[in-house]
């Protein structure tokens, strides 16, 4: 009689349908450096040299898929930052890419906190290992006027469709709900604002050649006041001096990077940005142009050395009818060494300088020098760092 009935349950789970389970991938990064950084010059006072130990964008993260069936698949990824220095400013749960989608056939569909194309751009051609610490150089092409663009950050409150690939190339579309849509009565001419955000772009990627192109608008973001409050304007006068308006900031980037047969890979990344508002009494914009160029060469198997450049051009715009704009603009270079211990584990080395202009205070873009993320005009920053990179 048991004999019957273990024939009839194994008989019912073989006839039972079957129901694929989610495979969860479970990894990481811990990259920690030993830096030396310091800025000069300019009319503020020196920021002498420190000596401190960085976390660049160590991460712990958890992802899978589930096949539903007919070439349709569910995804899901949970990436958090941890600070593995010590520090508790890049920690949090869910801080870095985390989503939930669907792709198949007709491309990938996510709602989350995501990274777009126009991101992943300054990533690619930026040679410092995974784009992070003080030799990223989004400084340049990532900001305008001492306020990051949020191109080269993960958009927020976001879905975004990306199209299949063909023959290499692929297109995508975000969107991004700010989620703090106000009345009329707290904005100009009985118009609300609504805070959101759109990138439409393509990229082409094909063994040795990669290209991308993109252009993202953001609307009623509220910068002046952050510009206004970052300056120290005493509250009294922010009302008076800004009052209600309404924002936006555009940007067109173009990116490219080749790697010829000798290992040696070259990349170059244009953007330009516009930042227009409009109140009450009139309107304004201010625009800057930025670029950057680099080059890594491959050896030994296991062994890199990069250099790259990047430029902030002086801004331009009504802006500067009434602010001088002559000397705002800024450079950044960065020389790096890394050798591949393993698969996983690097010894990274670099040195790194931002010069500022007269009017321009820029200071590194990740791990900055100061505490506000921004230095007196035309003091310039510098840094060395040695460190390792592990992924697992």
């Amino acid at each position: 009689m048991q004999k019957k009935l273990i024939a009839l349950a194994i008989a019912g789970l073989a006839s039972a349908p079957v129901f694929a389970q989610t495979n969860v991938t479970v990894y990481g990064v811990v990259d920690v450096t030993l830096e030396n950084v310091r800025a000069k010059g300019g009319d503020a006072e020196d920021l002498k040299n420190r000596n401190r130990v960085t976390s660049n964008s160590s991460l712990l993260g958890f992802r899978g898929a589930e096949d539903l069936g007919n070439g349709l698949k569910a995804l899901f990824q949970v990436e958090s930052g941890f600070a593995a220095d010590g520090s508790s400013s890049t920690s949090g749960l869910a801080t870095r890419d985390t989503f939930v989608g669907l792709t198949g056939g007709f491309g990938t569909l996510q709602l989350g906190k995501l990274t777009t194309i126009m991101r992943t751009a300054g990533a690619k051609v930026d040679f410092n290992p995974a784009a992070t610490g003080i030799g990223f150089q989004a400084a340049t092409y990532g900001t305008i006027g001492g306020i990051k663009t949020g191109v080269d950050e993960r958009i927020n409150n976001s879905v975004m469709y990306t199209t299949p690939s063909f023959s290499g190339f692929n297109a995508q579309l975000a969107y991004t709900a700010g989620e703090n849509r106000k009345s009329s009565a707290q904005n100009l001419d009985g118009k609300s604002i609504n805070a959101q955000g759109y990138q439409l772009a393509g990229a082409y990627e094909n063994g040795p050649l990669y290209v991308s192109a993109g252009y993202a608008l953001q609307k009623d973001l509220q910068l002046a006041t952050a510009a206004a409050l970052a300056a120290d304007v005493p509250a009294a006068d922010l009302a008076d001096t800004i009052g209600g308006y309404s924002d936006k900031l555009k940007t067109a980037r173009i990116a490219a990077k080749y790697t010829f047969p000798s290992n040696t890979t070259v990349s170059a990344l244009w953007d330009r940005s516009k930042y227009e508002v409009s109140a009450v009494d009139g309107k304004a914009d201010v625009k800057r142009n930025a670029w950057l160029v680099g080059a890594e060469q491959k050896f030994a198997g296991n062994q890199a050395a990069y250099l790259q450049y990047s430029r902030s051009r002086d801004l331009k715009g009504d802006v500067c009818d009434v602010v001088e704009c002559n000397r705002t603009g800024f450079s950044q270079w960065t020389l790096g060494y890394t050798y591949a211990l393993s698969k996983r584990t690097m010894v990274k080395a670099y040195y790194t300088r931002l010069n500022n202009e007269r009017d321009s205070g820029a200071d590194f873009y990740l791990s900055s020098i100061s505490s506000t993320g921004l230095l007196g005009d035309g003091q310039d920053a510098t840094g060395f760092g040695l460190g390792l990179r592990h992924t697992f």
